[in-house]
């Protein structure tokens, strides 16, 4: 029973503000970073009681989410860049969770949401269907036939969720009042709250089947700003949609998930 545990920041218990907790040079980065990691933490001690023997986990933050001299006896880090392919994901693991994750950008209750930059990228399409995180991490699990069975984040990213896996566990530690502020449970709850989702969402391994798209693949990205769109249409396997926007296209998900 190995698990897959994907960490991201803006889905803490308590983080609301990009310019103070989440970017790396703001005054309360290393504080919601302990956030993130002690809400991890429990969500091992959960995944361990409901039966898993390994736990692998990766920070999945651009700038680091997590305290890694924190993080749990238990787990195993995925530290470091570059990573392979797929963030070192493949068919070993029984699970996906996904821990601490956010809504695509323009959500409007989205406690803050982005869709991979919350500096440079205004939305992302995957065959014709606005995308974020959420859905291409639950569709590269799939790739590799693994199923998505817990998430935890504000309730906007628990829906965005269960739009690709309906019965999947999701612990809402925040309801969104607007992209930069939240009613939040106070942190040690939403901990006690991730421990017996975690748990629970153990059971649900050999229930859920694996999240897949089928071929071909058209990934698109509209960028903000036309020079962003301009960088990276320099690159050959990229093709310019228009003054904004971008995309690459293949028959093999994660080749094209790789090249977004």
């Amino acid at each position: 029973m190995k698990i897959y545990v994907l960490c991201d920041l803006e889905g803490t218990a308590g983080v609301v503000d990009f310019q103070t907790q989440t970017y790396a040079d703001s005054k309360y980065n290393e504080q919601a970073k302990t956030l993130a990691t002690l809400e991890l933490n429990a969500l091992v001690d959960g995944a361990l009681e409901g039966g898993a023997t390994e736990v692998i986990v990766l920070d999945g933050h651009g700038s680091g989410g997590i305290d890694i001299a924190q993080v749990h006896p238990e787990a195993q880090v995925l530290y470091g860049r570059p990573l392979p392919k797929g963030g070192g994901l493949d068919r070993s693991y029984a699970a996906l969770f996904l821990y601490g994750h956010h809504a695509m950008n323009n959500v409007p209750t989205g406690v803050l949401c982005h869709s991979w930059s919350s500096r440079t990228i205004a939305n992302c399409w995957l065959n014709g269907e606005l995308i974020g995180e959420i859905g291409v991490n639950v569709a590269l699990a799939g790739y590799f036939g693994v199923p998505t069975v817990f998430i935890s984040g504000d309730r906007a990213a628990v829906e965005e969720g269960r739009r690709y896996v309906p019965d999947i566990e999701g612990v809402i530690v925040k309801e969104g009042l607007s992209r930069t502020s939240a009613l939040t449970l106070a942190p040690a709850k939403a901990r006690a709250l991730i421990r017996e989702g975690a748990r629970r969402a153990m059971s649900q391994i050999g229930k859920i089947r694996p999240y897949t798209v089928p071929p071909p693949y058209d990934f698109r990205t509209q960028y903000l700003a036309a020079q962003s769109a301009d960088d990276k249409a320099r690159k050959p396997d990229v093709e310019r949609v228009d003054l904004h926007t971008v995309k690459v296209s293949g028959e093999d998900f994660l080749e094209v998930i790789s090249r977004r």
